[in-house]
Order: structure tokens, then sequence, then C-alpha cells
């Protein structure tokens, strides 16, 4: 073959390829624009595309989970509203029937309507993270840099006030945004059963994002901003009393320990706890006792005939003995439930009380010009025991939450609500 023959079928190869890379290119940018495409339809424009599909999971086919909501049409319905995407990298692997779903996200406005409930079943034990049948409680952290909002074991919500807007006709006094990951999802890709640094950040950014974009949609005048980097990991280790430092240090300061060096018996001598955050609508405080100190109680009380009751109701074996002290600010205590089995039951404005259904102790402020509600759960049968000691507990908590949020109009339980344990 002389060379202009070589040379002729030379150029008709590099031409081949050319096109089959300008082809190759071009189905690739289309599969690109489709997947934001996706994005954007179902989540009504508001989530920043780039960032969720920059998510652990995203890839593949992006598909809208219809069958789970209709998406995010803001014109169409009033608030809340949700989308929910599948993808295809997400489905591979899971079972037959699991979902498919890798990303969802959140939006609503204040007044929400909805109910708040503390930890919410006495007869569980809120520690225990080997029972399959129950959501172990856990204590969520503050985003951080001015953000109101925090991040769970799955994602992240913020709060942005939008006082004098309306949606639909309905007058909404703030925004409020929420983006996840799918808890699956959140499984396989997690460190050590918590979400990876990076995907707690993108995920705030992610729900800021969405709700300074809602915020445009309604006319809000003022904007969320950008969020810390390197949000804390949520805690799952409860330590000494003296060792906290965030929204259960108020614990350690007042000098309520109990454990078996000081004697008090009956107390926590442990606490799972947070960062404190300002601009939180709820925080949380875990307690518990050791086995240890469950023993010296034992111990100390074998033969006092004004715990009998107790003793008759438990046992060493019994599961963790453990309190819950919790607040709600504004919209989050208009309707706070201190009901186990439905929201029949909810603490009232400028009183304090105590539930015996619930086993929670409840207390009312005013923080900021708005309401609070602040309750301590205790675990059954431990309430039984430990009722007559509460009364320092919940007082040291209030006083502690109300000099932090600048709380007024305080009204605790009365003093023989803490006797209804026994």
């Amino acid at each position: 073959m002389d060379r202009g023959r070589w040379r002729r079928a030379y150029n008709r190869l590099v031409c081949a390829v050319a096109v089959f890379a300008i082809g190759l290119s071009g189905w690739t940018l289309w599969g690109l624009w489709e997947r934001r495409h996706v994005v954007d339809e179902a989540c009504g424009g508001l989530v920043p595309v780039g960032e969720v599909l920059a998510l652990p999971g995203s890839g593949g086919g992006i598909t809208p989970a219809r069958n789970v909501t209709d998406g995010i049409r803001l014109d169409d319905a009033p608030l809340p509203q949700s989308c929910v995407l599948r993808s295809e990298e997400a489905a591979e692997g899971r079972r037959l029937g699991e979902s498919g779903s890798f990303f969802s996200a959140q939006v609503a406005a204040e007044p929400t309507g909805w109910t708040s409930e503390p930890v919410d079943d006495a007869f569980e034990d809120a520690l225990d993270h080997t029972n399959p049948y129950i959501d172990v409680p856990l204590v969520y952290q503050p985003i951080g840099g001015g953000v109101p909002g925090h991040v769970t074991d799955t994602g992240a919500s913020v709060r942005l006030p939008c006082p004098g807007t309306e949606h639909r006709g309905e007058e909404i006094t703030a925004v409020r945004a929420s983006a996840g990951l799918d808890a699956a999802t959140r499984a396989e890709f997690s460190e050590n059963g918590q979400l990876a640094r990076e995907d707690r950040d993108r995920l705030a950014r992610i729900a800021v994002a969405t709700a300074n974009n809602l915020a445009a949609e309604l006319g809000c005048p003022d904007r969320l901003p950008e969020p810390p980097s390197g949000i804390p990991a949520l805690n799952t280790e409860p330590v000494a009393p003296d060792e906290a430092e965030g929204t259960c240090a108020w614990y350690g300061r007042a000098g309520l320990d109990g454990s078996p060096a000081n004697g008090s018996g009956w107390l926590p001598d442990r606490v799972l706890e947070a960062r404190t955050g300002d601009r939180v609508w709820q925080e949380r405080c875990l307690l518990s006792v050791t086995g240890e100190a469950r023993g010296a109680v034992y111990r100390r009380y074998a033969r006092d005939p004004e715990y009998r009751r107790f003793r008759e109701n438990s046992s060493m074996d019994d599961k963790t003995w453990w309190m819950s002290a919790e607040s709600f600010f504004g919209d989050a205590a208009d309707r706070v439930s201190t009901d186990p089995v439905g929201d029949d039951r909810t603490a009232v404005a400028g009183r304090g009380g105590y539930d015996s259904e619930g086993k929670t102790l409840w207390a009312t402020s005013v923080c900021g010009g708005e309401p609070a509600v602040h309750t301590l759960t205790v675990s059954w049968p431990y309430v039984d025991g430990a009722a007559r000691h509460l009364e320092p507990v919940l007082r040291a908590y209030v006083e502690d939450v109300a000099e932090r949020r600048g709380c007024t109009d305080t009204a605790l339980p009365p003093k023989s609500d803490y006797r209804e344990g026994s």
C-alpha cells in the first residue's frame, strides 16, 4: 500500500474516532443534563443540584420517588412539601422491596401546627442501641456559625425567620428546610454509624441553600449565612457529669452527680450531650445511671420500706435507668405532648406539671419573647424510686436554660408533683 493510501486510511480513522468522541461527549452531557433536570423538577428548583449530585449514593440514573411524594410544587399545595430521589447506585445491592432512594428534602413554614414530643417511651431503654424495636434517642448537634438549625444522624434542618409574608394566603412567621440521606444510604457510607464529615457539611449547605431559595420565592427579606465547615458528629458515649461542657454542663455544675462516691445514690452519674446553641428550636440532655451506681442504691435502701414499691417493680437486671431533659422554643413549644401514646395531653403555657402516663415533669417560660417548654422524662420503674429527688434536677436545668436563652416568667411543677412517681 502506498503512502497516500496509508494517509487516507489514517485520516478516516482519526475522523471516525473524533465523531465517536463527539457523540459520546454529547451523550454524557445529555445524561448530566437529564440528572440535573430530574432533581430540579422534583424539588421545585429549591435545592442546589450540584451539591445533591455530589452526595454518596447519587450515581447512575436519578428518578423521583413518586409513590412517596409528588415533589415540591409551591404553587399547587400548602406547606410542608418534600421531594424524595431514587438512584440506580442506591438501588444496587438492596433487597427486593427496599427503597432505592438516596436523598430527601423538605420545606415547611411556621406556624407548623406540629406536635413536639420529648423522649416519649419511658418503658423502653433510651440508651440501648441493641434494641431493634426502638429508635434510640439522639442528641443533635447545632450547626453553629449563626445558622439556626442542627444536624441529625441522617441530615440537617434549618430555620429562617420570615415575618410579614404568606404562602397561598396563609400568614407565615418563618420557613424551615431539611436535607438528608436515606437511612440505608447513610448506613452504607457511614463512618462508625455517623455521617461522614464532608456529608454533614454538604447536607447543612443544602438545607441552608434550600431555605434561602424558599425565602426568595416567598419574598422573605433575610437570608441565612453560609454554614461552617467541620460540624461535629453526634456524641454517642456518655461521660461523667464534670466532663460535660454543652447541654448537660448544668448537671455537673449543680453537684447532683449520683455516683457512688458522692453518696447521693439515686441520681444519674453519666450524661450524653451536644454543644449548646442559642438558635436551635429543640435541645436535649440524656442522663443515665451506671450499673455500679444502681448496685449502690440497692444496697443502701435494701431495708427501707419507703422504697418497697420500687423494689417490687425493679431488679438489678432491669434496663438502664435514664432521664431526658429537653427544651422546646417558639413554634416547637406551641404544642408539646407529654402523652406517650398520643397528643391528648400537652404542656400549658404559664404552668408546670407532671404527666404520670408519660413519666414527664414539665415547666414553661418565655424565651426571647416566645414560648418555651422544658421537660424531664424519667424511665420506669426508675421514676418510682427517683421521684423525690427530681425537684433540684429540673430546677437546675430550667435555670440554666433560662440564663443561656434569656428566659423569663418561669413556671415549675408544684412540689406535690415530685412525689407522683411513687
